[in-house]
C-alpha cells in the first residue's frame, strides 16, 4: 500500500480514520512511512499519524524512524517511543503520553501536547503547550502559553516577570 491509496480510504484527517485505513502490522506502516514523499499538510499530518501508529505496536519497544525531516512526528501519540535522527515541524503536536527523542526538530515542537515527553539537543521552536515534558540541550524560540516542564540544558524554563508583563 502506498500513501495515496490509503489517503483514498479516508475521509476525514483524524487518528481513528488513518489506524481503521492503516495496514495492522508496524513494519507495513513503516514502509509507507519509507516509502512516501508527503506533498502538502494533509499528507504530512497523515504520515504523523502513522509515526504515532507505529511507536504504539511497537510498545514497549521503541520505534526508530530512519526518515529524516518529516513533520508531524509523534502527531496524538498515547504510548510508546519514537526515536528519530532530525524531525520537522510540529514534532509531538498534540501527545498525550509516551516519549520522542531526536537531536533536531524543527517549529512548533510539542504544540498542544498534554503529556509526554520530549527529549531533543536543538529545537527551532517550541508551541503552545499543555502538559508534558521537554528536555532539550539548545531552544530558539518559545511561544507564550506553556503549561510543560521545559527544562533547557538542565534548568527549568520559567518565563520572567518583565516578559510575562510584555506578553513576550
Amino acid at each position: 500500500m502506498m500513501l495515496e491509496e490509503l489517503i483514498a480510504k479516508i475521509e476525514n484527517v483524524s487518528k481513528s480514520e488513518v489506524k481503521k485505513a492503516a495496514p495492522a502490522d508496524a513494519r507495513d506502516i513503516h514502509i509507507i512511512i519509507r516509502e512516501s514523499v508527503p506533498r502538502g499538510p494533509y499528507d504530512k499530518m497523515v504520515l504523523g499519524y502513522l509515526t504515532s501508529l507505529c511507536a504504539e505496536h511497537m510498545y514497549p519497544g521503541t520505534f526508530e524512524l530512519d526518515v529524516n525531516g518529516l513533520d508531524y512526528v509523534g502527531f496524538e501519540l498515547e504510548r510508546g517511543n519514537i526515536q528519530v535522527e532530525i524531525a520537522g515541524n510540529n514534532l509531538g503536536s498534540c501527545m498525550r503520553s509516551g516519549k520522542i527523542i531526536t537531536k533536531k526538530a524543527g517549529d512548533e515542537t510539542g504544540s498542544s501536547m498534554t503529556g509526554g515527553e520530549i527529549d531533543a539537543d536543538e529545537i527551532k521552536s517550541i508551541g503552545n503547550t499543555i502538559g508534558g515534558k521537554i528536555n532539550a540541550n539548545k531552544v530558539h524560540g518559545i511561544s507564550k502559553t506553556q503549561g510543560a516542564q521545559i527544562f533547557i540544558k538542565g534548568v527549568k524554563y520559567k518565563r520572567g516577570f518583565l516578559s510575562w508583563l510584555l506578553g513576550r
